[in-house]
């Protein structure tokens, strides 16, 4: 008979042991998986992650993550390239050093969770199995098997270790500012480096100081809690704003270029996320239909289901939280903290500002922590409720019994998904199962016929992409390449002009423009496309190589060689490049 007793006899490092050893297995299957879709851009064909030198480091602190391959976004994350850099220096695009380390990351935060629980708690079992459901959740594999989503468990790593350094620093030193409170400032802004989301860690430290720090009543716990905790939200105002000036993109507070129903409306948002609540509970309880790139109905009243769901559960937490605070009952501090980190976690995905996607999975990959916390602590008290009459061994064993078979569940479905992620086209396919109208799923799906040069079903799935929403140019641009290599060069420009108006910032149709004018000899249209891609991608050697050609057609020999004396000053990223340049402006030289 296995019970919370006997683990209380294991040591720490055999528990922690077992969680290494369960960790390293689940994720074992996804260290040969390929990079794929935002991989991409993020590292594949960005230059500025294939060295770490002085040039690119200042780059990835004023640029957005997009900007390396000529394009822009909201986001901005350092650090996370920083991490990228070191996997291509150690393995290039091979993806083996890349999986590793998301998987040595992830396992670090299911330690640090342990580790930062058991000091709290003392009860190894609770501890336990709250780690190891965070470590083998099928939810995780979306922030963990696809490289890009290392985001998530960086940022949760650093503000796990700041959370774990001001535990420390509060009880170590009377006044606060010992060593340790610095050091966990200093992950705070690593974690800010890292991922956006890392602006809720004032909040996490300060519900973490009112419900296991303080010895005071609620109220007067909270007025100590900001006092503690003002330096952090003090570098996280300082964060935000240099992100709405300085480093401000794009609209940082909206990621949707045109108002719409669900940007403009607060409530809607509000409502909409009572759904997305639903469904996380669903997904957390019983992981399956995972997929990513889910649709969501935007709601626009309280009584449509399941918003009304979702309201009620919300108040259900509020008044469960009330009746224990009220009757100070002990479960009170476990249930402010759990659902304190669930909710604070969701907060910046939560519509209260307007974000580009309405569910993820992977945006519980922190909450889920808080969640398990509390799940956890009730499976302890009930395997420990021993004069119960329903919980005699027999009705013991039925319950770990049960939750053996749970885990293996939450093991089986995390092994199966990391093997679905190492084959694209089943990936994508699996996805259009769940959501056939999907534009990039279908356009992705249309990139690896492209590249599989079965031109045909390429068309297909990119025609589906652009009879959706015009919301994103790319499947615009890629069919348009299709119908430029059968001779159909209007219906191409047509493409391309339709995927500019999309996204003026997409810089690929001017590439493609720029050259069928040149061929045209309409050098005038071609210029003006050239220009366009220098202000797009004003760090690319080959753009400017391509303009003086053009202006040499034009008979322009200034511009020409100022365009070559500009490019070379880039050559580095494009040695090919360089050298043509170099050949060419010696020639206009002489």
């Amino acid at each position: 008979m296995v019970s919370a007793s006997l683990y209380a006899k294991k040591p720490i490092i055999f528990l922690i042991t077992i969680l290494i050893a369960i960790g390293f297995f689940v994720y074992f299957f996804n260290l040969n998986n390929p990079l794929f879709w935002d991989d991409d851009d993020w590292i594949i064909r960005n230059n500025f992650v294939h060295t770490i030198s002085w040039d690119n480091i200042k780059f990835w602190l004023t640029h957005n993550t997009l900007a390396g391959v000529g394009m822009k976004s909201n986001y901005y994350r350092p650090f996370l390239f920083f991490t990228f850099a070191l996997n291509y220096i150690i393995s290039g695009i091979k993806p083996f050093s890349y999986h590793l380390f998301n998987n040595l990351i992830h396992i670090a935060n299911g330690l640090l969770i342990f580790i930062l629980v058991y000091k709290i708690f003392k009860k190894k079992l609770f501890v336990f199995l709250a780690s190891l459901i965070f470590l083998i959740h099928p939810l995780q594999t979306e922030a963990i098997t696809y490289v890009s989503g290392r985001g998530d468990a960086l940022v949760t790593f650093f503000m796990l270790l700041a959370l774990l350094f001001f535990y420390k620093a509060e009880n170590d030193s009377l006044d606060g500012t010992s060593i340790k409170k610095i050091f966990s400032l200093i992950f705070l802004v690593l974690g800010l480096l890292s991922r956006e989301t890392a602006i809720i860690f004032p909040f996490l430290a300060l519900v973490f100081y009112i419900s296991f720090i303080s010895k005071e009543r609620f109220l007067k716990s909270v007025k100590q809690g900001l006092i503690k905790t003002w330096p952090y939200f003090l570098a996280v105002l300082v964060y935000g704003l240099l992100r709405l000036t300085v480093l401000n993109f794009q609209n940082t507070l909206n990621f949707y270029a045109t108002p719409n129903l669900y940007s403009e409306n607060l409530h809607y948002r509000l409502f909409t996320f009572m759904h997305v609540l639903v469904d996380y509970f669903k997904l957390l309880f019983v992981p399956t239909g995972l997929h990513m790139e889910r649709s969501m109905t935007v709601h626009t009243s309280l009584f449509q289901w399941p918003v009304w769901l979702g309201a009620l559960i919300i108040f259900g937490i509020l008044g469960m939280l009330y009746w224990l605070y009220k009757n100070r009952h002990p479960d009170f501090k476990i249930w402010l903290f759990g659902w304190g980190v669930f909710f604070i976690a969701l907060g910046p995905v939560s519509g209260i500002t307007p974000i580009n996607a309405l569910i993820y999975e992977h945006w519980l990959y922190l909450p889920m922590v808080g969640f398990w916390l509390i799940a956890s602590f009730y499976v302890v008290k009930l395997l420990d409720c021993q004069s119960a009459t329903f919980l005699k061994i027999q009705g013991r064993t039925l319950v770990i019994v049960a939750l053996i078979a749970y885990f293996l569940f939450f093991a089986y479905q995390s092994i199966q998904r990391n093997i679905l992620w190492g084959n694209q086209l089943d990936f994508y396919s699996d996805i259009l199962k769940y959501e056939p109208n999907s534009v990039r799923i279908n356009n992705n799906v249309g990139n690896i016929y492209y590249n599989k040069k079965d031109l045909e079903n390429a068309e297909k799935y990119y025609r589906i992409a652009v009879s959706q929403d015009d919301i994103f140019a790319e499947p615009h641009f890629n069919l348009g390449t299709i119908l430029q290599s059968r001779g159909d060069i209007y219906g191409a420009v047509k493409l391309y002009e339709k995927a500019i108006e999309i996204n003026p910032n997409f810089y690929y149709p001017y590439q493609n423009l720029a050259v069928i004018y040149a061929q045209q000899g309409n050098l005038t249209k071609a210029v003006e496309n050239i220009e366009k891609l220098k202000l797009l991608i004003p760090n690319n050697p080959r753009v400017y190589y391509n303009s003086a050609l053009v202006y040499l057609a034009l008979d322009n020999k200034t511009k020409a060689l100022e365009d070559l004396r500009k490019g070379l000053e880039f050559a580095n990223s494009d040695l090919e490049t360089g050298r043509l340049m170099e050949e060419l402006a010696r020639e206009l030289s002489k």
